[in-house]
C-alpha cells in the first residue's frame, strides 16, 4: 500500500481535534466508493491533488497534478462521532501497453494539503464553520507540467469522475529543489515521491514527433508560371483548331 493510512489518520484527528477537540473522527480507505452513490446520511466531498505514480512494470515514474481523490463522511451528532472512507484513483503507465492502474504517492505537503482541505470541508458541513469560508488550499505544482492530462490512462477519467472542471485551482512550483524528492528502488511512504525520470525524454519525444509530422506535410509549391503559360497555349491551339476545321 502506497499511503500509510495509519499516519493520514492520526493526522486528520489531529486536525480536526484542534478545531474540535471533543470529535472523534475516523479515516479509512475504501476501494469500492462510488460517485453519487452514497449511503443515508452519508455526504460526499471530491477534490484533486499533486502526486506520483511509479509503473510496477518498467518503473517508469511520472507527475500529474489532477490525482483524483473522493470522500464520503457521516457524522452522530449525539456522540460526537464521524467517520471518513476515502478513495484515491490511479493512473496507468502510457509506455507498457498492459499496464495496471497505479495508485498515486504523496509529498507531505500534499498530505498536509489534502487532509485539510477534507477537515475544512466536515467542519463547514458538521459544525456551522462555514461562515468563515476558509479557502481550500490550492494544487501546488510540485514540478513543471508539459501537455495535457492524460484522459486515457486515468481511472477517474475511465469511470466519468475526473474533476478537471473543479473549481479547485494551482499555483506554480516555486523554484526552490524540493527536498523532500528523492530516486530509488523501493517504494516510498507518505512524505515521499519520485523525481519522474522520463520528463525530459517525453519533451524530446514529442518535438522529435512533431518534426516528424512537418517533414510528412512537406513545403508548399506554388503553381510553376512556365506550365500555366504552356496550357494556356494549348487549349488556345485547340479552339482555333477547332473553328478552322470548321
Amino acid at each position: 500500500m502506497v499511503v500509510d493510512i495509519r499516519t493520514w489518520e492520526q493526522t486528520f484527528q489531529e486536525l480536526i481535534q484542534e478545531a474540535k477537540p471533543w470529535a472523534k473522527w475516523t479515516l479509512k480507505l475504501d476501494e469500492n466508493l462510488q460517485l453519487d452513490c452514497l449511503a443515508q446520511g452519508w455526504k460526499q466531498y471530491q477534490q484533486r491533488a499533486f502526486g506520483w505514480f511509479r509503473c510496477s512494470s518498467c518503473q517508469r515514474s511520472w507527475a500529474s497534478a489532477q490525482v483524483q481523490i473522493l470522500c464520503h463522511t457521516s457524522w452522530e451528532h449525539w456522540t460526537s462521532q464521524g467517520q471518513v472512507r476515502m478513495r484515491l484513483f490511479g493512473q496507468r503507465c502510457q509506455k507498457c501497453s498492459w499496464s495496471q492502474y497505479e495508485m498515486p504517492e504523496f509529498s507531505s505537503d500534499s498530505t498536509m494539503r489534502i487532509l485539510s482541505n477534507l477537515v475544512q470541508h466536515i467542519l463547514k458541513k458538521y459544525y456551522g464553520n462555514g461562515t468563515r469560508k476558509s479557502p481550500e488550499m490550492p494544487v501546488i505544482l510540485e514540478v513543471a507540467l508539459e501537455g495535457s492530462h492524460d484522459t486515457a490512462n486515468c481511472e477517474a477519467c475511465t469511470l466519468g469522475i475526473c474533476g478537471q472542471g473543479l473549481k479547485s485551482y494551482m499555483t506554480k512550483p516555486s523554484k526552490s529543489p524540493l527536498s523532500h524528492l528523492k530516486t530509488g528502488n523501493s517504494s516510498p511512504g507518505i512524505g515521499a515521491a519520485y523525481i519522474p525520470n522520463q520528463g525530459k525524454n517525453q519533451s524530446a519525444e514529442t518535438k522529435e514527433a512533431k518534426g516528424r509530422g512537418y517533414e510528412k506535410l512537406g513545403p508548399s509549391r506554388d503553381p510553376d508560371p512556365l506550365n500555366i503559360c504552356v496550357f494556356v497555349l494549348l487549349l488556345v491551339f485547340i479552339i482555333v483548331k477547332c473553328f478552322t476545321s470548321e
